[in-house]
């Protein structure tokens, strides 16, 4: 994990540039290729069972520092095993990268594989969770768009026949699940223990997988298409489909870091929310967070990523991009950072006429104190709550020093902070 912008990064994924090594002759091939190496490395092999391969560079070193076997070690922890294979699909990023992904079936451990090759050699893998309710409880829910099916997971509260308040969980940015989860570099299952809080309060829940992630990943599989405005619309959508069921008292969206703007917008474009709750939200454009996150960075990156962000501001993307910054300003997600960097959360938050929750931990490395006071000030019609030692992925964190901070992004054990939850509960319970 990186640290330029973090929840951006895609996990448990290692690419380089591409070379002069040949593609595979037909897609039988590199699938074949794909199951066994990826099969392989989940059982945990030691290194010479994987000489078969052609890796590249940094790829092979990640095999030889023996990281796959921490990373079988995580993998059996969250499924147990493989399942059983049920399809395959190669996908052609460009003439010399292409990816096969791998869909597994089992009771508790469906999930989707990919592997990465760079002409005929791997250069990386890494997996999404693709079911959630047979494992943990809750009611599968699904949302039509435009451009396919949307996957999500409803929670409510058992035994009851009154109409209750639900809870709409927008997720941060990057590959964030509806579990606040990237595995295996980011695990906190921190909406999983908001959803079962609210369900334990009364309250229902409905937390997905936004579109390019997780179970659905195919509704945006092309990165290059996907702009800021689709979250927004998908969430715009959330409420239309919810506001039909007719056992809700009333809708309340909560967005989660990026999720907040999206969810302000969101209420903006349809008249079904009751309520909104910006936790850990930031308060200003995303340029200004972007070089507020540079001055934390090496003299050479700040110089080199500066000038590309200038040229997003124009609207414009940028060739030639390189490699150190990858993760954040690859090609195919230009398009997306320049349809984001239209927004000011100041702006759209003070257009807001219903009731606002602005929810800030002092300890967010991402986000600060400073954004929920911008995002105050906007609308002060809105009730800000400042929550000492909570970090951005909800826990209990008492140090601002990344590397440990990073630790806590790691360990789904760690419970919510204890102020978190009654704050949302107490504000849900007045609104008319």
């Amino acid at each position: 994990m990186r640290y330029i912008y973090p929840w951006l990064v895609a996990v448990f994924i290692l690419l380089e540039p591409a070379g002069t090594s040949r593609i595979y002759a037909n897609d039988a091939a590199l699938e074949k290729t794909a199951e066994r190496f990826f099969e392989l490395m989940v059982e945990g092999k030691k290194v010479d069972a994987f000489q078969e391969f052609e890796m590249t560079e940094t790829m092979r070193s990640w095999f030889q520092a023996g990281k796959h076997q921490s990373a079988a070690k995580d993998f059996r922890r969250q499924f147990g095993s493989t399942g059983e294979l049920r399809k395959t699909e190669v996908i052609r990023h460009t003439p010399q990268i292409q990816s096969v992904e791998l869909f597994y079936s089992g009771k508790t451990n469906s999930f989707k594989a990919r592997v990465t090759f760079e002409g005929n050699r791997i250069s990386g893998v890494h997996y999404l969770f693709w079911s959630d309710e047979q494992a943990h409880g809750g009611t599968p829910i699904q949302l039509a768009t435009p451009t396919g099916t949307i996957f999500g997971t409803l929670l409510e509260p058992e035994q009851t026949t009154e109409p209750m308040p639900v809870v709409l969980i927008l997720a941060g940015s990057g590959a964030t699940d509806r579990n606040c989860n990237q595995l295996p570099a980011v695990h906190t299952n921190a909406y999983r223990m908001l959803a079962e809080a609210l369900q334990q309060n009364g309250i229902a829940s409905v937390r997905f997988d936004k579109r390019g992630v997780g179970a659905s990943a195919e509704v945006g599989a092309d990165e290059s298409k996907l702009r800021f405005e689709h979250y927004v619309e998908d969430a715009a959508l959330w409420l239309d489909r919810l506001s039909q069921e007719g056992k809700y008292s009333k809708i309340i969206v909560l967005g989660h870091s990026e999720g907040s703007l999206i969810g302000m917008l969101a209420c903006l474009q349809s008249d079904k929310a009751a309520g909104f709750i910006s936790l850990c939200g930031a308060g200003r454009p995303l340029d200004e967070l972007l070089r507020m996150q540079m001055e934390q960075q090496p003299r050479a990156i700040k110089e080199t990523f500066l000038p590309i962000l200038d040229e997003w501001k124009q609207g414009r993307t940028v060739d030639n991009v390189p490699n150190e910054l990858l993760s954040l300003a690859r090609p195919g997600v230009q398009p997306y950072m320049i349809s984001w960097l239209k927004y000011d959360p100041q702006e759209e938050i003070k257009k807001l006429a219903i009731p606002v929750l602005i929810l800030q931990g002092t300890t967010d490395i991402q986000v600060s104190v400073t954004d929920a006071e911008e995002l105050s000030k906007a609308n002060p019609n809105a009730k800000k709550v400042t929550i000492k030692n909570m970090n951005h992925v909800l826990k209990t964190g008492t140090t601002t020093i990344r590397l440990i901070q990073l630790l806590n992004y790691a360990d789904p054990k760690i419970p919510l902070h204890e102020e978190l939850v009654p704050n949302i509960t107490d504000f849900i319970a007045n609104i008319k």
